[in-house]
């Protein structure tokens, strides 16, 4: 199975059309975050590759793995010609690719939906706060390769009957405006029924959580640091409570709530990766949790639901900034490019 996206097809368009000018301070940020995303994913990928059995998801995990590492690569060159460092991020010493395989093979494909959709969110806005052509250029080509393994992904998943269809409803067939205050409500008295895109937060929410909590049971099963493993297990518990409040929430009005998430982690436990690896990504998704549920949020009228995903936020952040405390107290946690203090310099003069 070959690829239908080239990476390489007019990779360097924009190569001739760069701006006689710096990257400015957006642009360099969202830079480092790509260089450190994708070297994680071409870790993982590595891994996936090496104990992926299906001849069927093995072509598509190949194809992941080849973007990936040309992301990493033109974000390194560019940073290069700039005279910026290039990060540590992750590399070979992160992954044992002689481990034994840790997850089964339909949850490597439900991986690449989850870490696609993340992808999509943060490049699309990496490309519209992006004024150079070369820097378009580059997030350009990451929007499209992400909309092209997601395609891949779930025609992969539909085939094998495995993609997991949020639910199908009957709507009401005319057309309506509100009239009373009480289409908000739902704290307290009666609550009206829910709105599709309520339904579809919720129904994502329950998706989401279940992709990262087989993620987190992996790590845990795996990890090496006592503390990292009771931080795991913490966040478990968090996709649990998050898995149990949306499912109940749909449940009280009969949308059904379908899934099925058993079989998706082994028994090895023989790290495949380093502890840094595993909270930087454990962060990752986390972070991409919140921005989830900010959207949920804009999109859910009902207060009830709007109290759920703000408390939701509120867990989620305290939860991420607890394993940023653990990155920084082990020596894990990259600095992101940051200004220059001027004030220490007039402290400190150098002569």
């Amino acid at each position: 199975m070959r690829t239908q996206y080239d990476p390489n097809l007019m990779e360097d368009r924009a190569i001739a059309q760069i701006d006689n000018v710096p990257l400015n301070a957006t642009e360099i940020g969202a830079l480092w975050s790509s260089y450190m995303q994708y070297s994680l994913f071409v870790c993982v990928l590595k891994y996936f590759y090496e104990t992926t059995e299906d001849l069927e998801i093995r072509p598509v995990i190949e194809d992941a793995l080849q973007i990936c590492s040309i992301r990493v690569n033109r974000a390194a060159d560019i940073l290069h010609k700039e005279g910026l460092p290039i990060p540590h991020g992750f590399r070979n010493s992160d992954v044992n690719l002689e481990a034994p395989k840790l997850f089964s093979d339909p949850y490597h494909l439900y991986y690449l939906i989850n870490s696609n959709k993340i992808a999509l969110a943060i490049n699309g806005l990496s490309f519209v706060t992006s004024g150079r052509a070369d820097i378009r250029d580059f997030y350009d080509h990451c929007v499209n390769s992400s909309i092209h393994l997601y395609n891949t992904t779930v025609n992969i998943l539909l085939s094998k009957g495995l993609y997991i269809r949020p639910p199908v409803v009957t709507i009401s067939k005319e057309v309506d405006y509100v009239k009373k205050q009480d289409f908000l409500s739902g704290v307290l008295g009666d609550k009206r029924s829910l709105l599709s895109q309520e339904i579809s937060s919720l129904f994502y929410g329950i998706v989401t959580n279940n992709i990262g909590k087989r993620l987190l049971m992996g790590f845990r099963q795996t990890a090496e640091s006592e503390q990292v493993k009771k931080y795991l297990d913490r966040g478990i518990q968090l996709a649990d409570d998050l898995i149990a409040t949306f499912s109940s929430t749909m449940l009280q009005e009969d949308v059904p709530v379908s899934g099925h998430w058993d079989c998706m982690v082994n028994d090895s436990t023989t790290p495949p990766f380093s502890d840094k690896l595993m909270m930087f990504h454990t962060i990752l998704i986390s972070s991409a949790g919140i921005t989830n549920y900010a959207t949920s949020l804009t999109t859910s009228p009902r207060r009830d639901l709007s109290a759920i995903y703000t408390l939701a936020m509120t867990k989620i952040a305290a939860y991420t900034e607890d394993g940023m405390n653990i990155m920084i107290d082990n020596g894990w946690y990259e600095e992101p490019f940051r200004i220059v203090d001027r004030r220490d310099i007039e402290d400190h003069p150098q002569h």
